[in-house]
């Protein structure tokens, strides 16, 4: 039987002679590929901005026609072809050859700038499977008794087929040739292509983010249970939404006429809070502009200041000069107990509203603990549904550090999985970027939308800073129309909508250190994630069974990526 397209026929028009003429075609051997109701866009010259071929019929070894259908009573009269209602009896008149003749050669300028192969014969035919056409009717100039086919030509359309190639062959002065297997499939994938086309990300974030604002207000809850809680410290994973809360909580206070203190770690996380919720009665800080605020000489550096911080405010700072009776500290876990200890003795001296917002998790700043937090909390609350990443990406960061409820954590937003691939030396690390820009560009994601994350620093990464991609520049500060390439530490507190997470050591992933910057660089994506791994072993036994709890005498590539939940590309 031919091979039709489409494969399913769901309508003939109401055209009973496309549906004779199409069991007709179906008697026709395999060698024959038709395509049913063919339709196309015209180009600038054509007389029709579009049309339809009722039939296009292919064969390796005889060419290509192109086959209008009319049906009813068939007439010619003063230059006009005329269609005749076989119930009405009403008349119409129809162009069946013109009609044809315009899909013929849209298909043969299509192929001559689509397939680089010598060309078939192209040519047309008109079918009217109501009438017989005698063969002693005056047919005029444009008609041919071999490209007009009739009701006799149902019986058998091989025989009817054959003569129409016949004529194009012989009038239009082609050399005949057959058309290889390969040359043939060239022909039907360009005219007829196959494409799969996924979600894009950046419509898969546009989809997901209504989601994820309808589960941060049913997790606002608690701020309505913090009205009457004059402290509290709130514990949450990653992507719970406690930035959220936080800001939500310090304008809550701001609102009512009170002045708050919103007290961070990060300096990204800080200017970004700023830029973006600015309030007349909210005061934003990190550890190291409280310092500059607060202490007489802060004429440190970076490295410098917040342990010279830490012990002028233990020592020697005069508490009666504190202003701030309101606090909401984020990132808690990341700044010294020492002084959120004495910031929450502060507050208490001055009758006012103190909360932390923390995960452990995260503890990747100051090498201590956060028993302070665990323990000294007056209310403990206790985040855990994730409201940032996809249901896909959550369980990824999930695998990365123990504690946390699966089951609870794990929204119901269905997204991309996410992907992983390995690297063992630079350049195939820039081939990755590469890639997963060009990947995340194409899928119209923004350049500012896009952050590559290594696990260590930016001026020790393999990657180095020096990069361009597709005329888009990578910037290692936030900016508008650069792609951000920062470290995990820096960029903790904030998100994206695609994270490429680079510098993962496969060795170290038996430390829980290297594995929590996993777990925040991961926690970032809210929609794509990818995660490139540094091959820096061969032998993956002993990490397949740190991150598994489970005995192996095998281990690989392939289980490492699994054990994450990660695609491999």
């Amino acid at each position: 039987m031919a091979k039709f397209y489409p494969t399913i026929v769901h309508s003939f028009h109401g055209s009973e002679g496309e549906r004779l003429v199409y069991e007709a075609l179906s008697t026709l051997s395999n060698e024959y590929v038709i395509f049913h109701s063919y339709r196309w866009l015209g180009e600038v010259d054509q007389r029709r901005s579009e049309g339809e071929a009722d039939f296009v019929i292919i064969h390796p070894k005889k060419g290509i026609l192109s086959i209008e259908v009319k049906a009813g009573g068939i007439s010619y009269r003063d230059g006009n072809w005329i269609q005749i209602n076989r119930n009405t009896k009403e008349e119409k008149i129809i162009d069946p050859l013109g009609q044809a003749a315009e899909s013929q050669f849209r298909i043969q300028n299509y192929l001559r700038k689509q397939c680089k192969i010598q060309l078939p014969v192209i040519g047309r035919a008109a079918w009217f499977p109501s009438v017989a056409i005698h063969d002693k009717i005056r047919l005029p100039l444009e008609a041919n008794q071999d490209i007009i086919l009739d009701v006799d030509c149902l019986m058998n359309p091989v025989k009817a087929l054959e003569r129409a190639f016949a004529y194009w062959n012989d009038n239009l002065s082609y050399r005949h040739r057959e058309l290889s297997n390969h040359e043939f499939q060239e022909i039907i994938n360009t005219l007829m292509p196959t494409f799969n086309i996924v979600e894009s990300v950046a419509s898969n974030a546009l989809e997901t983010a209504r989601s994820y604002i309808q589960m941060t207000k049913q997790q606002a809850s608690i701020l309505e249970f913090l009205r009457e809680q004059p402290t509290a410290v709130i514990h949450g994973p990653a992507g719970t939404g406690k930035t959220m809360l936080a800001i939500e909580k310090a304008k809550m206070l701001a609102n009512e006429g009170k002045k708050v203190l919103y007290f961070c770690f990060n300096e990204f996380l800080l200017s970004y809070v700023t830029e973006h919720y600015g309030h007349a009665n909210i005061t934003f800080h990190n550890v190291r502009s409280l310092a500059e605020e607060l202490m007489p000489d802060a004429k440190f550096s970076l490295a410098e200041i917040i342990p010279q911080f830490i012990q002028y405010f233990q020592n020697e700072y005069d508490d009666a000069k504190w202003e701030y009776s309101n606090v909401v500290i984020d990132e808690g876990q990341d700044i010294a107990e020492d002084v959120l200890e004495h910031i929450s003795l502060l507050v208490d001296m001055l009758g006012g509203h103190y909360y932390v917002f923390y995960d452990k998790n995260q503890y990747i700043m100051m090498h201590k603990s956060t028993h302070w937090l665990d323990t000294y909390g007056d209310c403990r609350l206790v985040l855990y549904k994730n409201c940032r990443n996809t249901a896909e990406i959550a369980k990824t960061v999930g695998t990365t550090v123990d504690g946390i409820k699966k089951d609870a954590y794990i929204n119901e937003l269905r997204g991309i999985m996410p992907t992983g691939s390995f690297y063992k030396d630079e350049k195939e690390l820039r081939n990755i970027v590469t890639k997963f820009v060009t990947h995340m560009l194409q899928d119209k994601v923004k350049p500012e939308d896009i952050v590559i994350l290594t696990m260590g620093s930016v001026q020790n990464s393999m990657l180095g800073s020096d990069l361009k991609i597709n005329g888009i520049s990578i910037a290692t500060e936030p900016k508008k129309n650069y792609v951000l390439f920062t470290s995990v530490r820096k960029f903790k507190g904030l998100e994206a909508k695609a994270v490429l997470l680079i510098d993962i050591n496969v060795e170290r992933l038996t430390d829980e250190l290297h594995k929590r910057l996993v777990y925040v660089g991961a926690s970032r994506a809210n929609t794509y994630l990818q995660m490139a791994f540094y091959n820096s072993t061969e032998n993956y036994i002993p990490i397949i069974s740190h991150l598994s709890d489970e005995s192996t005498n095998t281990g690989s590539k392939q289980d490492l990526l699994r054990i994450f939940g990660l695609e491999p590309i």
